[in-house]
């Protein structure tokens, strides 16, 4: 009986060894609007994170998903239609550790933000 009882718990303590790290998604959204999460499984080496895009010193583009642990504190910068713009990956490694204010919202695509931001730059100027 013993030996049935140290083989369950063995079992048991193995179960969560191979399972698969689940975060919140969200396509993104412009100027910290809510957006709409999904529920993803990552892939082997990824994490949750939270992805913004940064221009003019505010956050115009924010997303949610599972990326490469190789991303996580990183920064780049890149220009889109003349904007320079700087993107930050905030990481972390718990189930849904990604989900802090995420709401409803329109879904559109980076390219699509990125073209409505320029826009908007443009009429600034």
């Amino acid at each position: 009986m013993g030996k049935v009882l140290l083989l369950c718990a063995a079992i048991l303590a193995c179960t969560g060894v191979g399972s698969a790290l689940h975060c919140y998604q969200c396509t993104f959204t412009l100027f910290n609007l809510p957006c709409i999460t999904s529920n993803v499984t990552c892939k082997a080496g990824e994490v949750c994170a939270t992805i913004k895009g940064s221009a003019v010193g505010k956050t115009v583009i924010k997303r949610k998903d599972c990326v490469s642990k190789e991303n996580c504190g990183t920064n780049s910068t890149d220009t889109y239609l003349g904007v320079k713009y700087t993107t930050t990956y905030k990481c972390c490694e718990g189930d849904a550790c990604n989900s802090a204010t995420t709401l409803s919202s329109a879904h559109l695509s980076l390219s699509m933000a990125l073209a409505m931001l320029g826009f908007w730059f443009t009429q600034l100027l």
